[in-house]
């Protein structure tokens, strides 16, 4: 049974990945001291080091909290749809739709990774399970889960270094979306003409969203 150390410990430990989150969507991570950090927080040195490593372990945990708000907004907007194609191409504009509605969030999650979580990571449960419901439909073809997974994951991790990247409108947003999403529905195998209707539809339906909240 927890009690009011462990709730004390949580809170610690979320004031943390708070502070690095804040930290992390103005400059990397080797430019933030274990000092900036629980001065951010509000907490002892010595409380950083009780619950992380070090520096990259904090911007692993940011990047995990990050990842799961985009997740729980992929969710949203695929709630009720079962086609693999749609939901693949709503969920990547549901990212870019988070990171123009929360950019100092998304800004901290990709400076938190060099690189995208790997494909047999758990955040990637929802596009493993998208990939291979599409795979099995014939749907979409690629010589492997795990080298689509990848591509997948890569497109999208470089659409929101783009979008996030300076001053954009959201028709370039759209654009930008609609034609990067087209290429990758055509390398799962997709016609071109579905491919640019699936990339288009989501991109207009999703991102013009933004401009209205």
């Amino acid at each position: 049974m927890s009690g009011p150390a462990d709730a004390r410990r949580r809170r610690t430990r979320q004031a943390l990945i708070r502070a690095g989150e804040t930290l992390l969507a103005d400059r990397p991570v080797d430019a933030i001291a274990v000092d900036d950090i629980v001065r951010e927080a509000g907490v002892a040195k010595g409380s950083f080091f009780n619950h992380f490593s070090d520096k990259s372990a904090l911007a692993l945990a940011v990047a995990t909290e990050v990842r799961l708000r985009m997740e729980q907004r992929v969710g949203a907007v695929n709630a009720g749809v079962g086609d693999p194609e749609e939901r693949l191409v709503r969920g990547v504009c549901a990212f870019i739709q988070y990171a123009r509605n929360h950019p100092a969030e998304a800004r901290a999650m990709l400076r938190s990774q060099d690189r995208p979580a790997p494909p047999d990571h758990p955040l990637n449960a929802g596009l493993r399970a998208d990939l291979e419901a599409g795979l099995a439909s014939g749907q979409f073809r690629a010589p492997g889960l795990e080298p689509a997974i990848l591509m997948v994951s890569g497109v999208c991790q470089i659409l929101l270094s783009s979008v996030l990247d300076g001053p954009r409108c959201v028709l370039q947003d759209q654009q930008l979306a609609s034609g990067t999403l087209t290429l990758l529905l055509i390398g799962l195998g997709l016609p071109t003409d579905r491919a640019v209707r699936r990339a288009q539809d989501a991109a207009e339906d999703l991102i013009r969203e933004v401009a209205a909240t």
